[in-house]
């Protein structure tokens, strides 16, 4: 004679798992600003030896530009999982929202500087 397990919910709805893993999300976030923001250092620090920029101005240009890079990678990161499908899917998504991300953010600033001007 063969048993069954007794249900262990008794929802009439379907139950749907998540694609989107916070973690993977947050650490990509994590890495992206930490890559975009010693990037933009090494390339203000050539700014600050030519004495375009101060040090200060240097560090806090730096870290908004990674946050920005952190930001996309996050956004991208959670596109990627929550679309799926085969690798080039995979890579279309992740610069189609890595790149939106980094044109909005990028608009915004533009913006934001046109304004005060």
């Amino acid at each position: 004679m063969h048993t069954h397990p007794a249900p262990t919910s008794s929802a009439s709805y379907p139950v749907s798992k998540s694609l989107i893993q916070p973690n993977l999300v947050l650490q990509s976030g994590i890495f992206g600003t930490v890559i975009g923001a010693t990037a933009a250092l090494g390339a203000n620090l050539h700014r600050v030896r030519q004495e375009e920029l101060s040090l200060n101005e240097a560090m806090v240009d730096s870290l908004a530009k990674g946050a920005g890079t952190g930001v996309a990678a996050a956004v991208a990161t959670a596109a990627v999982q929550s679309v799926g499908g085969s690798r080039v899917t995979s890579w279309v998504v992740l610069l189609a929202a890595a790149t939106g991300v980094g044109y909005a953010i990028n608009l915004s600033g533009k913006k934001k500087a046109a304004a005060t001007k």
